[in-house]
């Protein structure tokens, strides 16, 4: 599929899933990376942050053809050098191929920070995209002049803009429904101004719980997928692309808790995506089951003998499941078993998935 475009968050285990892609994949894709939010970050931490994100890129996201980048989870009231940090995270990823993003519902300053930006030089891709929510997409005609304004002002700066219409998490939303508001929005403005239009959205909460019990497995709908699918009916002529977040949800945060307490309600959990349906297979908690991190191995066991298992050849991902359908002495935890689950959801999608 290679109108696809994953969203996913400036961390390690989810820049390494993009850097293990095989080449043609990587060649095909233009990722969507928002910078993470954090519990009480402060200036420090920030910087901190988005420096080792900046490194993280340039040597991982190198032969993408570009990126977006947007810091959309970031409390706007946190400044950075008495500016915007969105301001820092411009000048940071200075020369880097990627987009910058702009939308309706940012800090005053916010999207003036990009279009200077781009007039100092500090920009170099010629293409911007601009972020609407569900809010923003129920009627054109109540932000036509506000989105008029920004394309104005972008006007002999960016050659490409892209709309992207992010239904974040949607898994109780009517895909028929949302589909029309979506369809109505989109013949309503003006697209010949967009260069493409991306829909986003995810049916993963933040908390597992929300999904399934302990020591299950499920199979979850994917109501984005639907969502795009109705949508396609209804708009002719446009290019369409088909955004998710992997298997992450959206509004996911790290949460902080001392070791000892996190792997007393931390449960192991792994998301295999196949067809329009996320498999979720979850087991007991980490500290306290009989398994403890070996339910992961176990977890594995259990997808390899499934018929929709699409072999170790397949993918980064799904070798590493392959491997470890065993004890490796390698200990699998949370943090680890994302990198090669969302590899094999990004490999699915542009290889075998079909809108």
């Amino acid at each position: 599929m290679n109108n696809y475009v994953p969203f996913l968050k400036l961390k390690t285990g989810e820049i390494g899933a993009l850097s293990t892609l095989d080449g043609q994949i990587k060649s095909s894709i233009v990722p969507f990376i928002d910078l993470p939010k954090k519990d009480g970050m402060s200036e420090d931490v920030f910087k901190r942050m988005v420096d080792k994100g900046a490194r993280s890129a340039a040597n991982h996201l190198k032969q993408f053809p570009m990126f977006f980048l947007d810091n959309f989870d970031i409390d706007d009231s946190l400044k950075i050098d008495g500016d915007h940090n969105y301001g820092y995270v411009l000048k940071t990823f200075g020369q880097l191929n990627y987009a910058p993003v702009v939308g309706l519902d940012r800090a005053k300053g916010r999207n003036e920070a990009v279009f200077k930006a781009k007039e100092a030089g500090q920009l170099v891709a010629n293409t911007i995209a601009l972020r609407l929510q569900a809010e923003d997409f129920e009627s054109f005609s109540l932000v036509a002049a506000e989105i008029d304004q920004l394309l104005n002002r972008g006007k002999g700066l960016f050659s490409h803009w892209i709309l992207v219409l992010d239904n974040r998490v949607c898994a109780d939303v009517a895909p028929l429904k949302r589909a029309s508001v979506l369809a109505k929005f989109i013949n309503d403005s003006a697209t010949a101004n967009f260069a493409g239009i991306i829909v986003a959205g995810s049916s993963m909460p933040p908390s597992i719980g929300d999904v399934t019990g302990v020591l299950t497995e499920h199979d979850h709908s994917r109501v984005e997928i639907a969502i795009y699918r109705a949508l396609r009916k209804q708009v002719d002529g446009l290019k369409l692309f088909c955004g998710d977040y992997t298997i992450v949800s959206p509004l996911y945060s790290d949460v902080k808790l001392a070791p000892e307490v996190m792997y007393n309600v931390m449960t192991a959990k792994v998301v295999y995506s196949h067809g329009d349906i996320h498999y979720v297979a979850r087991g007991g908690a980490l500290r306290t089951h009989p398994r403890g991190h070996l339910q992961y191995n176990d977890i594995f066991a259990q997808i390899v003998a499934k018929t929709f298992y699409r072999q170790p050849a397949f993918s980064f991902g799904d070798q590493f499941i392959w491997d470890r359908t065993v004890s490796t002495g390698v200990v699998v935890t949370p943090a680890s078993v994302l990198k090669p689950t969302i590899n094999a959801h990004i490999s699915y999608m542009v290889r075998r998935f079909s809108a």
